[in-house]
């Protein structure tokens, strides 16, 4: 990415951001916001903040389990690169973070190499992640549908779930035969020139190696009994700071929020989700009867809750690895490029 396109990428996330926080900000009543945030109960916190902590460590070990029949890892080397990629991605433009976390990885050891390592990170946040939470949303549609899921909101879900399935299959076909897939898809970019399509073949071969572990049935149910678990704490941590403002909502609604929260982080914005993260929060407690003020108030204090502890871990293990940010940054855009 040149200079110029990246300063345009950063400038249109942050403006991005801004229209998010101008929408939900202007029928803020501020006099009431600072008094929901003087007087919410913030011991509530703590449950959520071990929640977000305890995420960043099941991560880690769920990675350990995709990454073995490559090499065994130091679980700590697998912390330290898990908590790194995710500071990264409220630190840094871009979404930089999942290229980060792989190249954190590949400079502790030697022996997982960038490529296997971004194909073990693709195949969770885009297959396991994403059918976990499908999943979840099914049951939620069951429990207790809602107006925010009918129409065009259940068919995003259904479209969600066949990319999911989609690249699972790619994932299996890919591990079964990587070097059939690397001729297949050169046959297919046959307008590109002959080197570039034989460095595409490579490429799907280097890949293919991070997702050895999905021909061990054993290996593939313990990620996707990890990855629930993983989901279903996040979602009931959401529970805790409605507590802490007086909101009596179900249990239902803190996995609403986390569904709605994980679908609004995909529009491009600023570093850390800002705006984005905040309107996903705003919308769903809007649909719960909360009414804006003490929406954002709560989504402010949702986002902190997550941002400061992740953001505090990763500069914590960056040190300890004595890793360079800036240099984890710049191996990063270059692989994007090279992506």
């Amino acid at each position: 990415m040149t200079p110029k396109k990246k300063a345009l990428s950063f400038f249109l996330g942050i403006l991005i951001s801004a229209v998010f926080l101008f929408l939900i900000l202007r029928k803020v009543q501020f006099a009431e916001l600072s008094s929901a945030l003087q007087n919410a109960d913030y011991i509530w916190l703590l449950p959520n903040i071990i929640f977000v902590i305890a995420a960043m460590y099941q991560r880690a070990e769920r990675w350990k389990y995709m990454l073995r029949p490559i090499a065994e890892i130091k679980y700590r080397v697998l912390l330290a690169a898990t908590c790194v990629g995710f500071m990264a991605n409220n630190v840094l433009p871009l979404r930089l973070g999942e290229f980060v976390r792989a190249y954190s990885l590949s400079r502790q050891d030697a022996r997982i190499t960038k490529s296997a390592s971004l194909a073990t990170i693709f195949i969770e946040r885009m297959v396991f992640d994403l059918l976990a939470l499908l999943m979840i949303l099914g049951v939620v549609l069951v429990v207790a549908p809602m107006r925010i899921f009918e129409g065009s909101h259940k068919l995003a879900a259904l479209g969600a779930l066949l990319v999911a399935v989609a690249g699972l299959l790619f994932a299996v076909a890919i591990v079964s035969r990587p070097e059939g897939a690397g001729r297949l898809m050169s046959k297919y970019l046959f307008f590109l020139p002959s080197g570039v399509k034989d460095k595409v073949a490579l490429t799907v071969v280097k890949f293919s190696r991070g997702l050895l572990f999905l021909k061990d049935w054993k290996a593939t149910l313990w990620v996707s009994g990890h990855t629930m678990l993983l989901w279903l704490g996040m979602g009931l941590s959401n529970i805790f700071v409605f507590y802490a403002f007086g909101f009596d909502l179900p249990l239902y609604a803190s996995y609403i929020l986390l569904i709605v929260v994980s679908i609004s982080i995909l529009i491009p914005s600023s570093p850390g989700f800002i705006g984005v993260y905040h309107a996903g929060v705003v919308f769903t407690l809007n649909r719960f009867g909360i009414d804006t003020t003490n929406a954002v108030t709560c989504s402010l204090v949702l986002h902190a809750a997550q941002f400061v502890p992740i953001t505090l871990m990763g500069f914590y293990y960056l040190k300890k690895a004595h890793l360079s940010l800036k240099q984890l940054e710049k191996e990063a855009l270059a692989g994007e490029n090279n992506g």
